[in-house]
Protein backbone atom coordinates (compact mmCIF):
# COMPACT_ATOMS: atom_id res chain seq x y z
CA UNK A 1 0.00 0.00 0.00
CA UNK A 2 1.35 3.40 -1.00
CA UNK A 3 1.66 6.01 1.73
CA UNK A 4 -0.27 9.25 0.92
CA UNK A 5 2.93 11.26 0.89
CA UNK A 6 5.05 8.79 -1.09
CA UNK A 7 6.64 9.78 -4.42
CA UNK A 8 4.28 7.39 -6.26
CA UNK A 9 1.24 9.04 -4.65
CA UNK A 10 2.43 12.49 -5.68
CA UNK A 11 3.18 11.15 -9.17
CA UNK A 12 -0.40 9.92 -9.58
CA UNK A 13 -1.88 13.02 -7.95
CA UNK A 14 -0.20 15.19 -10.59
CA UNK A 15 -1.57 12.88 -13.30
CA UNK A 16 -5.13 13.10 -11.97
CA UNK A 17 -4.91 16.88 -11.56
CA UNK A 18 -3.62 17.17 -15.13
CA UNK A 19 -6.52 15.18 -16.58
CA UNK A 20 -9.06 17.22 -14.61
CA UNK A 21 -7.43 20.35 -16.05
CA UNK A 22 -7.82 18.84 -19.54
CA UNK A 23 -11.53 18.33 -18.91
CA UNK A 24 -12.00 21.89 -17.64
CA UNK A 25 -9.95 23.57 -20.39
CA UNK A 26 -11.25 21.57 -23.35
CA UNK A 27 -14.78 21.71 -21.98
CA UNK A 28 -14.74 25.52 -22.00
CA UNK A 29 -13.91 25.46 -25.70
CA UNK A 30 -17.48 24.68 -26.85
CA UNK A 31 -19.54 27.54 -25.37
CA UNK A 32 -16.76 30.14 -25.67
CA UNK A 33 -16.30 29.31 -29.36
CA UNK A 34 -20.06 29.62 -29.92
CA UNK A 35 -20.17 33.02 -28.21
CA UNK A 36 -17.01 34.29 -29.96
CA UNK A 37 -18.45 33.49 -33.40
CA UNK A 38 -20.93 36.32 -32.83
CA UNK A 39 -17.98 38.73 -32.81
CA UNK A 40 -15.25 37.15 -34.96
CA UNK A 41 -15.30 35.40 -38.33
CA UNK A 42 -14.17 31.78 -38.36
CA UNK A 43 -10.76 31.94 -40.05
CA UNK A 44 -9.48 35.15 -38.37
CA UNK A 45 -10.52 33.73 -35.00
CA UNK A 46 -8.67 30.48 -35.75
CA UNK A 47 -5.59 32.51 -36.69
CA UNK A 48 -5.66 34.33 -33.35
CA UNK A 49 -6.13 31.11 -31.40
CA UNK A 50 -3.31 29.23 -33.12
CA UNK A 51 -1.01 32.24 -32.74
CA UNK A 52 -1.67 32.41 -29.00
CA UNK A 53 -1.28 28.64 -28.73
CA UNK A 54 2.07 28.76 -30.54
CA UNK A 55 3.38 31.48 -28.20
CA UNK A 56 2.25 29.60 -25.08
CA UNK A 57 3.74 26.30 -26.29
CA UNK A 58 6.94 28.05 -27.36
CA UNK A 59 7.39 29.59 -23.90
CA UNK A 60 6.74 26.21 -22.25
CA UNK A 61 9.21 24.52 -24.58
CA UNK A 62 11.83 27.16 -23.87
CA UNK A 63 11.42 26.73 -20.10
CA UNK A 64 11.30 22.93 -20.14
CA UNK A 65 13.77 21.96 -22.88
CA UNK A 66 15.78 25.07 -23.68
CA UNK A 67 16.18 27.32 -26.72
CA UNK A 68 17.49 24.53 -28.97
CA UNK A 69 14.11 22.78 -28.77
CA UNK A 70 12.46 25.70 -30.60
CA UNK A 71 14.28 24.75 -33.80
CA UNK A 72 12.05 23.06 -36.41
CA UNK A 73 13.89 20.13 -37.97
CA UNK A 74 10.89 18.65 -39.75
CA UNK A 75 11.00 18.82 -43.57
CA UNK A 76 9.00 21.57 -45.27
CA UNK A 77 6.45 19.17 -46.80
CA UNK A 78 5.70 17.42 -43.53
CA UNK A 79 5.72 20.72 -41.64
CA UNK A 80 3.11 22.11 -44.02
CA UNK A 81 0.93 18.97 -43.98
CA UNK A 82 1.02 18.66 -40.19
CA UNK A 83 -0.23 22.23 -39.78
CA UNK A 84 -2.81 21.75 -42.51
CA UNK A 85 -4.28 18.80 -40.60
CA UNK A 86 -4.29 20.61 -37.25
CA UNK A 87 -5.55 23.88 -38.74
CA UNK A 88 -8.14 21.96 -40.74
CA UNK A 89 -9.42 20.36 -37.55
CA UNK A 90 -9.80 23.74 -35.85
CA UNK A 91 -11.61 25.20 -38.87
CA UNK A 92 -13.99 22.24 -39.32
CA UNK A 93 -14.66 22.02 -35.57
CA UNK A 94 -15.43 25.74 -35.34
CA UNK A 95 -17.64 25.58 -38.44
CA UNK A 96 -19.63 22.79 -36.81
CA UNK A 97 -20.00 24.76 -33.57
CA UNK A 98 -21.41 27.70 -35.52
CA UNK A 99 -24.39 25.56 -36.60
CA UNK A 100 -24.82 23.68 -33.31
CA UNK A 101 -26.64 23.92 -30.05
CA UNK A 102 -23.72 24.18 -27.58
CA UNK A 103 -25.20 21.63 -25.16
CA UNK A 104 -25.78 19.09 -27.93
CA UNK A 105 -22.36 19.77 -29.44
CA UNK A 106 -20.83 19.08 -26.04
CA UNK A 107 -22.87 15.92 -25.63
CA UNK A 108 -22.02 14.34 -29.00
CA UNK A 109 -18.33 14.59 -28.19
CA UNK A 110 -18.66 11.52 -25.98
CA UNK A 111 -18.72 9.57 -29.26
CA UNK A 112 -15.39 11.04 -30.36
CA UNK A 113 -13.46 7.83 -29.48
CA UNK A 114 -15.63 5.89 -31.96
CA UNK A 115 -14.73 8.27 -34.80
CA UNK A 116 -11.09 8.05 -33.77
CA UNK A 117 -11.22 4.25 -33.75
CA UNK A 118 -12.78 4.18 -37.22
CA UNK A 119 -10.12 6.60 -38.52
CA UNK A 120 -7.29 4.49 -37.11
CA UNK A 121 -8.88 1.44 -38.74
CA UNK A 122 -8.98 3.13 -42.15
CA UNK A 123 -5.46 4.58 -41.93
CA UNK A 124 -3.53 1.77 -40.25
CA UNK A 125 -5.74 -1.30 -40.64
CA UNK A 126 -5.74 -1.86 -36.87
CA UNK A 127 -8.66 -3.90 -35.55
CA UNK A 128 -11.51 -2.22 -33.70
CA UNK A 129 -11.38 -2.31 -29.92
CA UNK A 130 -13.53 -5.00 -28.21
CA UNK A 131 -17.08 -3.79 -27.72
CA UNK A 132 -16.96 -1.35 -30.67
CA UNK A 133 -20.23 -2.68 -32.17
CA UNK A 134 -22.22 -2.25 -28.95
CA UNK A 135 -20.66 1.18 -28.37
CA UNK A 136 -21.63 2.25 -31.89
CA UNK A 137 -25.22 1.04 -31.42
CA UNK A 138 -25.60 2.90 -28.12
CA UNK A 139 -24.05 6.02 -29.62
CA UNK A 140 -26.50 5.97 -32.53
CA UNK A 141 -29.37 5.47 -30.07
CA UNK A 142 -28.11 8.38 -27.98
CA UNK A 143 -27.83 10.52 -31.10
CA UNK A 144 -31.42 9.67 -32.02
CA UNK A 145 -32.58 10.77 -28.58
CA UNK A 146 -30.62 14.02 -28.91
CA UNK A 147 -32.22 14.83 -32.27
CA UNK A 148 -35.75 13.73 -31.30
CA UNK A 149 -37.18 17.09 -30.16
CA UNK A 150 -35.89 18.81 -33.31
CA UNK A 151 -37.07 16.12 -35.74
CA UNK A 152 -40.45 15.56 -34.07
CA UNK A 153 -41.09 19.18 -33.16
CA UNK A 154 -41.50 18.09 -29.55
CA UNK A 155 -39.71 21.06 -28.03
CA UNK A 156 -37.16 23.81 -28.62
CA UNK A 157 -34.52 23.18 -31.29
CA UNK A 158 -31.72 21.19 -29.70
CA UNK A 159 -30.00 19.84 -32.82
CA UNK A 160 -28.68 22.22 -35.44
CA UNK A 161 -26.91 19.75 -37.72
CA UNK A 162 -23.45 21.13 -37.05
CA UNK A 163 -23.06 18.63 -34.22
CA UNK A 164 -22.35 15.94 -36.83
CA UNK A 165 -19.55 18.10 -38.25
CA UNK A 166 -18.14 18.58 -34.73
CA UNK A 167 -18.13 14.83 -34.20
CA UNK A 168 -16.56 14.04 -37.58
CA UNK A 169 -13.81 16.60 -36.96
CA UNK A 170 -12.32 13.97 -34.62
CA UNK A 171 -11.17 12.14 -37.75
CA UNK A 172 -8.90 15.06 -38.67
CA UNK A 173 -7.52 15.27 -35.13
CA UNK A 174 -6.81 11.53 -35.13
CA UNK A 175 -5.06 11.75 -38.51
CA UNK A 176 -2.94 14.61 -37.21
CA UNK A 177 -2.11 12.62 -34.06
CA UNK A 178 -1.00 9.59 -36.08
CA UNK A 179 1.26 11.63 -38.32
CA UNK A 180 2.65 13.64 -35.39
CA UNK A 181 3.87 10.35 -33.91
CA UNK A 182 5.15 8.91 -37.18
CA UNK A 183 6.95 11.94 -38.65
CA UNK A 184 9.20 12.80 -35.71
CA UNK A 185 12.17 10.87 -34.41
CA UNK A 186 12.92 11.48 -30.73
CA UNK A 187 11.11 14.77 -30.23
CA UNK A 188 9.06 15.28 -27.06
CA UNK A 189 5.29 15.51 -27.26
CA UNK A 190 5.52 19.18 -26.31
CA UNK A 191 7.87 19.86 -29.24
CA UNK A 192 5.59 18.01 -31.68
CA UNK A 193 2.58 20.02 -30.55
CA UNK A 194 4.55 23.26 -30.82
CA UNK A 195 5.69 22.51 -34.39
CA UNK A 196 2.17 21.57 -35.51
CA UNK A 197 0.69 24.66 -33.88
CA UNK A 198 3.31 26.88 -35.53
CA UNK A 199 2.46 25.42 -38.93
CA UNK A 200 -1.30 25.73 -38.33
CA UNK A 201 -0.76 29.35 -37.29
CA UNK A 202 1.07 30.04 -40.55
CA UNK A 203 -1.71 28.53 -42.65
CA UNK A 204 -4.58 30.26 -40.82
CA UNK A 205 -2.79 33.63 -40.69
CA UNK A 206 -2.05 33.66 -44.43
CA UNK A 207 -5.62 32.61 -45.23
CA UNK A 208 -7.04 35.18 -42.81
CA UNK A 209 -5.00 38.02 -44.33
CA UNK A 210 -6.13 37.01 -47.81
CA UNK A 211 -9.82 36.83 -46.85
CA UNK A 212 -9.77 40.18 -45.03
CA UNK A 213 -7.89 41.86 -47.90
CA UNK A 214 -10.44 40.53 -50.40
CA UNK A 215 -13.32 41.79 -48.27
CA UNK A 216 -14.67 38.28 -47.69
CA UNK A 217 -14.07 38.34 -43.95
CA UNK A 218 -14.21 40.90 -41.16
CA UNK A 219 -10.98 42.07 -39.61
CA UNK A 220 -10.68 40.92 -35.98
CA UNK A 221 -9.22 44.35 -35.19
CA UNK A 222 -12.73 45.77 -35.66
CA UNK A 223 -13.72 44.11 -32.36
CA UNK A 224 -13.01 46.62 -29.59
CA UNK A 225 -14.78 44.96 -26.64
CA UNK A 226 -12.07 44.15 -24.09
CA UNK A 227 -14.12 41.45 -22.38
CA UNK A 228 -14.64 39.61 -25.67
CA UNK A 229 -10.90 39.71 -26.40
CA UNK A 230 -10.13 38.49 -22.89
CA UNK A 231 -12.38 35.44 -23.29
CA UNK A 232 -10.90 34.59 -26.69
CA UNK A 233 -7.28 34.90 -25.54
CA UNK A 234 -7.86 32.99 -22.29
CA UNK A 235 -9.56 30.03 -24.00
CA UNK A 236 -6.85 30.04 -26.68
CA UNK A 237 -4.16 29.94 -24.01
CA UNK A 238 -5.72 27.23 -21.89
CA UNK A 239 -7.76 25.10 -24.33
CA UNK A 240 -5.55 25.28 -27.42
CA UNK A 241 -2.20 25.60 -25.65
CA UNK A 242 -2.05 24.22 -22.11
CA UNK A 243 -4.78 21.60 -22.65
CA UNK A 244 -2.56 19.59 -24.97
CA UNK A 245 0.39 19.91 -22.62
CA UNK A 246 -1.57 18.63 -19.61
CA UNK A 247 -2.91 15.79 -21.75
CA UNK A 248 0.68 14.70 -22.42
CA UNK A 249 1.46 14.74 -18.69
CA UNK A 250 -1.57 12.62 -17.81
CA UNK A 251 -1.09 10.16 -20.68
CA UNK A 252 2.60 9.66 -19.87
CA UNK A 253 1.82 8.81 -16.22
CA UNK A 254 -1.45 6.92 -16.55
CA UNK A 255 -1.04 5.40 -19.98
CA UNK A 256 -3.12 6.33 -23.00
CA UNK A 257 -5.85 3.73 -22.26
CA UNK A 258 -6.59 5.08 -18.78
CA UNK A 259 -6.14 8.71 -19.86
CA UNK A 260 -8.78 8.16 -22.55
CA UNK A 261 -11.31 7.37 -19.83
CA UNK A 262 -10.58 10.73 -18.22
CA UNK A 263 -11.31 12.54 -21.52
CA UNK A 264 -14.94 11.61 -20.94
CA UNK A 265 -14.88 14.47 -18.43
CA UNK A 266 -14.69 16.95 -21.33
CA UNK A 267 -18.40 16.74 -22.32
CA UNK A 268 -19.39 17.04 -18.64
CA UNK A 269 -17.39 20.24 -18.17
CA UNK A 270 -18.54 21.49 -21.58
CA UNK A 271 -22.15 21.25 -20.42
CA UNK A 272 -21.28 22.99 -17.14
CA UNK A 273 -19.53 25.82 -19.01
CA UNK A 274 -22.43 26.06 -21.48
CA UNK A 275 -24.88 26.49 -18.59
CA UNK A 276 -22.70 29.30 -17.24
CA UNK A 277 -23.17 31.02 -20.62
CA UNK A 278 -26.94 30.60 -20.46
CA UNK A 279 -27.38 27.43 -22.55
CA UNK A 280 -29.57 25.10 -20.45
CA UNK A 281 -29.86 21.35 -21.21
CA UNK A 282 -33.19 19.61 -21.72
CA UNK A 283 -34.12 16.04 -20.81
CA UNK A 284 -33.38 14.74 -24.34
CA UNK A 285 -29.83 16.09 -24.23
CA UNK A 286 -29.22 14.62 -20.78
CA UNK A 287 -30.62 11.15 -21.57
CA UNK A 288 -29.05 11.01 -25.03
CA UNK A 289 -25.67 11.98 -23.65
CA UNK A 290 -25.83 9.33 -20.90
CA UNK A 291 -26.76 6.59 -23.40
CA UNK A 292 -23.95 7.54 -25.80
CA UNK A 293 -21.45 7.86 -22.95
CA UNK A 294 -22.45 4.41 -21.69
CA UNK A 295 -21.45 2.90 -25.05
CA UNK A 296 -18.04 4.56 -25.11
CA UNK A 297 -17.28 3.67 -21.48
CA UNK A 298 -18.28 0.06 -22.20
CA UNK A 299 -15.86 -0.11 -25.15
CA UNK A 300 -13.05 1.38 -23.08
CA UNK A 301 -13.77 -1.06 -20.23
CA UNK A 302 -13.58 -3.98 -22.67
CA UNK A 303 -10.26 -2.67 -23.97
CA UNK A 304 -8.81 -2.46 -20.46
CA UNK A 305 -10.01 -6.01 -19.71
CA UNK A 306 -8.35 -7.28 -22.89
CA UNK A 307 -5.08 -5.56 -21.95
CA UNK A 308 -5.01 -7.37 -18.58
CA UNK A 309 -5.23 -10.82 -20.19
Amino acid sequence: MKRPGSPMSRHMLVAFASMIAVGVFWGANVPVTKVMLAHFDLIPMSAIRTAVSSVVLGILLLLVEGASALRVDLGLRRFALLGLMMGGFFAVYTFGISYSNPITAATVQVAGPLVSAATVRLVTGARFDPGFGIALALTLLGGGILAAPTVLGAGPVSFGGGEIVVLLSNALWTLYSLKAQAWFDRASQLHRTYVASLSACTWSTLLSIGLVAAGWSRSPLAVTDGWVWTQLLVVAMFASGLGGYFWNIGASRLGVAIASLWVNLVPFFAVMWSMAYGFMPNVYQIVGGIVALGGVVYMQWRRLQAMKQ
